[in-house]
């Protein structure tokens, strides 16, 4: 669902419309994420602080890695 459009600066820089801030409940100074998947890129409000806000990002490369595998194969690599 497309909520609001925004254009590309020359410096690169796009402003966050009324309506996307107001959804989000943005407010100057905030902090966001912005994930690429293919050619989407997706803004998070890091709300409640870093942790919190971060909950689930990175899933897909975790998953990909084999997880628990992954780190225990790190771990043996320690010996």
């Amino acid at each position: 669902m497309v909520v609001a459009t925004a254009k590309l600066t020359s410096k690169f820089q796009i402003t966050i419309p009324a309506e996307v801030r107001r959804r989000l409940g943005l407010t100057a100074g905030d902090a966001l994420t912005m994930s690429v998947e293919g050619e989407q890129v997706t803004l998070r409000a890091l709300k409640g602080g870093w942790t919190e806000a971060s909950h689930g990002l990175g899933a897909e490369m975790w998953r990909e890695a084999g997880g628990a595998r992954a780190i225990e194969a790190e771990r043996e690599s320690w010996d």
